[in-house]
């Protein structure tokens, strides 16, 4: 259920992301951190925006979550997620030396999200 829910939260922040990158230009975000960041030759990945592998990231969460058989590559796409978002976070601060909110955000839903799946199957 957590995860269900900070994959929702998380689908949401990247629908947002996605349509102010490509649509609007403009993001809503405390301070600058969010222009630079979005403005960065880091903000694409195999030449796609960042929102997008999070769109893509957050939904495959959400539908894996209702099969079963699927948990471990469930775990295994929750795993890679929350190291993806360490290794932007770690960019963010000692690189690009700018901190986007909505970057943060979407890093914490995908931590919650492996801590919580890591624990579910500890307790197995």
């Amino acid at each position: 259920m957590i995860i269900r829910i900070f994959s929702i939260i998380g689908l949401m922040i990247s629908l947002y992301l996605i349509y102010a990158y490509d649509f609007s230009k403009n993001i809503v975000c405390v301070g600058s951190g969010c222009e630079i960041v979005a403005n960065s030759s880091y903000s694409k990945f195999l030449n796609i925006s960042l929102p997008y592998w999070g769109f893509l990231f957050y939904l495959s969460v959400i539908i894996l979550t209702f099969i079963k058989k699927l948990e471990n590559l469930l775990l295994f796409i929750l795993v890679i997620g929350a190291v993806f978002s360490i290794y932007l976070t770690i960019v963010e601060l000692f690189i690009i030396k700018a901190v986007c909110m909505w970057c943060l955000l979407s890093a914490f839903c995908s931590w919650i999200m492996v801590i919580s799946a890591v624990l579910g199957n500890v307790k197995k």
